[in-house]
């Protein structure tokens, strides 16, 4: 089910914007190599991967997490049965802490698993029961975007080795999909050490400009465009963007089925996905 006509309008609008900003660039910079930058959770794919969702019929659909335990590879809760409590804690230390402690919780709770495990489970995932919610107006950008010569890249608050799961659905290596990730002993082996930046809120952020200052040739790369879906977690990462100063074109940020706040500084677009999901 695609967005109404009206919002189709303009999410083609934003699209041709960004390529005709990229193009602009290109133009004056040969070597430059334009990206836009996205949130994951309620921007590319519909509901929260990690921990599941409501639809609008009442279903319920599992989150990455419970699948994570219930394969057993959490050593702090047991595969059967192990959810329930899993989904208390987290809920009550979100409450305590709120997200900046919660989200990396939620990670640090698979450490001792393989991550090339986890990661695989996420792409078995992504390709089959969880295809289905990628948002299609997402989908249709994305990879106009990416045929159009913008590179596409994700910067999310889920766990990086689930995160990574969603690159044959995305048609892009994992190498550009990013989420909080944990350090790996020499065996590939998670620890409970999280690797800065967190990418949640400023994190993001740091995240976009630590991967623009390391890209490698081929291109010299330039934000373009960013995409998100709350201020709050996605924003300083939308600024970073819109606030961009580029030798040629407009950066763009986007807000999807949201609205900026009177301060957000830059040039910002809003576009509406259709949503099947229960808000």
């Amino acid at each position: 089910m695609l967005s109404p006509p009206s919002a189709l309008s303009t999410i083609r609008s934003v699209t041709a914007d960004i390529l005709a900003g990229a193009e602009a660039l290109r133009a004056v910079h040969p070597e430059a190599q334009p990206v836009a930058f996205w949130d994951f959770d309620g921007t590319l794919f519909e509901g929260d991967c990690s921990e599941g969702f409501p639809t609008a019929s009442q279903d319920y659909i599992p989150g990455l997490v419970e699948k994570a335990i219930a394969a057993g590879w959490s050593q702090s809760y047991p595969a059967a049965g192990g959810y329930g409590p899993c989904w208390r804690d987290y809920q009550a230390m979100m409450g305590r802490e709120g997200t900046a402690a919660a989200y990396p919780w939620l990670v640090r709770i698979f450490a001792g698993a393989p991550e090339a495990a986890l990661t695989a489970l996420a792409a078995e995932e992504f390709n089959t029961r969880l295809r289905p919610w990628f948002f299609p107006e997402a989908m249709e950008i994305w990879h106009s975007l990416e045929a159009g010569g913008v590179h596409c890249r994700v910067i999310s608050a889920s766990a990086d080795f689930f995160i990574k799961g969603a690159a044959a659905v995305l048609r892009v290596p994992p190498e550009r999909l990013h989420g909080l990730r944990l350090a790996t002993g020499p065996d590939g082996i998670l620890t409970a050490r999280p690797v800065e930046p967190l990418t949640i809120g400023p994190g993001k952020a740091a995240m976009l400009r630590t991967l623009l200052a390391t890209a490698s040739a081929p291109g010299v790369p330039f934000p373009i465009a960013a995409f998100g879906n709350d201020f709050f977690t996605d924003g300083p990462m939308l600024e970073a963007v819109s606030c961009a100063t580029l030798p040629a074109g407009s950066p763009v940020a986007v807000l999807v089925n949201a609205q900026p706040p009177s301060h957000a500084a830059g040039r910002f677009r809003e576009i509406t996905f259709m949503r099947r999901q229960v808000s």
